[in-house]
């Protein structure tokens, strides 16, 4: 055991992080609510861009804890990343209704991925 285990001062470090880390998820959350309170556009796109900031770290944080790369969540990681592609994409080029994207957005990202899961055997061990 090194003195660092036995005093649990890397216990208090850990939890200093945590704290902030929660601050700053409380932050965004109250960010987002005075976006759209306050109709702010600007706002509400700050508050996204941290909102995936925090989602970046976090499946960081994950992932060098648990090795959590594994095909089922690469494929599912793509699919995801394209939803949010076409998000962007559909939101800034075409005059579609927001229902319309958003349908596009939740086929592509939680329905297709889905789908080749269940009836494929993608990912699954020999």
């Amino acid at each position: 055991m090194t003195a660092s285990e036995t005093d649990g001062s890397s216990i208090g470090s850990r939890n200093w992080k945590l704290a902030i880390f929660g601050v700053a998820h409380v932050l965004v959350g109250i960010g987002f609510f005075y976006g759209l309170v306050t109709d702010s556009i600007t706002l509400l796109t700050a508050v996204l861009v941290g909102v995936l900031g925090f989602v970046l770290l976090s499946l960081a944080i994950v992932v060098r804890r648990e090795g959590l790369i594994t095909p089922e969540n690469k494929l599912i990681g793509g699919f995801v990343l394209v939803a949010i592609v076409l998000l962007f994409g559909l939101e800034t080029i075409t005059d579609l209704p927001s229902e319309v994207v958003f349908g596009i957005v939740f086929v592509v990202g939680v329905v297709l991925p889905h789908l080749v899961l269940e009836y494929t055997d993608y990912g699954q061990l020999v």
